[in-house]
This record gives structure tokens, C-alpha cells and sequence, in this order.
């Protein structure tokens, strides 16, 4: 079944390495165990879990302990966010430390987007580029959204 995902797409090299982390650390870790983890997004300057609705605090751990250990096995730097029902929390746990100004229905020829306005002075400070932030952000939600800087 694992095989069969990962040929079709539906998990990476990334899911696999951070799951089986997460496995191990599960072990030392008994909040690890009932956590449920969406999906992986291995980006260049951040790995990105996106952890079931109410799950995040059990990734992070005291202290953030738990993505401590998993950011220095796979040496990138770890961001969580919960896939929760509510798009703007999603959003706001990307894109922190920026806050979220606006956020606008986008009219045009090829369907409607949402454009997400936050202030030019983080543009470089949340370890996303905005390609990335529009892929996961479209991926968690469903929803097509576009990042601005302004």
C-alpha cells in the first residue's frame, strides 16, 4: 500500500524519512503515537509537517524537543502547522512571524484566487518562498491562494 502511494505520488522521500523519525522518537516520545501527520513538504530553506487538526503541539513537543531532534537528523529547519478548518490558521502558522493584513477575492479569466496581503518588511523572513507557500497552502486547504508582499 506504502509502494503504491509513493509511485502515485501521494508520499515522498520526504513523508518516509520524517515518518520513520518520528517512529523512532515515538518510543521516547509517547505523545508521538497518537499524532497523525498529513503530509511532509520538503522545501529548500524549511521541512514543513503538516500534522492533523489539534496534533501540532504533540510534533513540536516541550520546548519544542521533539523538532529539535527531527530538524538536526535531516538538517533542515522544521516549521508545523495543523491542517485545521479554518484556512487562516493554516495561513497564519506558514507565514509566521508575518501577520496576515488582508486577504482578497481575486477575479480573473482563468477562476478565482485569494490574494493574501502581508507587509513588505517580512518578504524573506518566513524560509518560504512564495511558490512554496502558494504549493502548500493549496495542497492543506484546497484552496488556491496567492502571497503578496506589500
Amino acid at each position: 500500500m506504502c509502494e503504491e502511494k509513493y509511485d502515485e505520488g501521494e508520499i515522498s522521500d520526504a513523508d518516509i524519512r520524517v515518518s520513520r523519525i518520528l517512529h523512532t522518537l515515538s518510543e521516547e516520545y509517547g505523545s508521538l503515537q497518537d499524532s497523525e501527520i498529513k503530509k511532509i513538504f520538503d522545501m529548500e530553506n524549511v521541512t514543513v509537517i503538516a500534522t492533523a487538526e489539534g496534533d501540532g503541539a504533540k510534533v513540536v513537543g516541550r520546548q519544542g524537543e521533539i523538532v529539535k531532534k527531527i530538524a538536526d537528523r535531516i538538517d533542515n529547519s522544521i516549521r508545523v502547522v495543523e491542517a485545521a478548518q479554518d484556512d487562516m490558521e493554516v495561513i497564519k502558522g506558514l507565514l509566521s512571524p508575518a501577520e496576515v493584513e488582508s486577504i482578497n477575492t481575486v477575479f480573473a479569466p482563468e477562476g478565482q484566487s485569494k490574494k493574501i496581503v502581508v507587509s513588505e518588511e517580512y518578504e524573506g523572513k518566513i524560509n518560504l518562498s512564495i511558490e512554496e507557500f502558494e504549493q502548500i497552502i493549496d495542497e492543506i486547504t484546497g484552496t488556491n491562494y496567492k502571497l503578496s508582499f506589500e
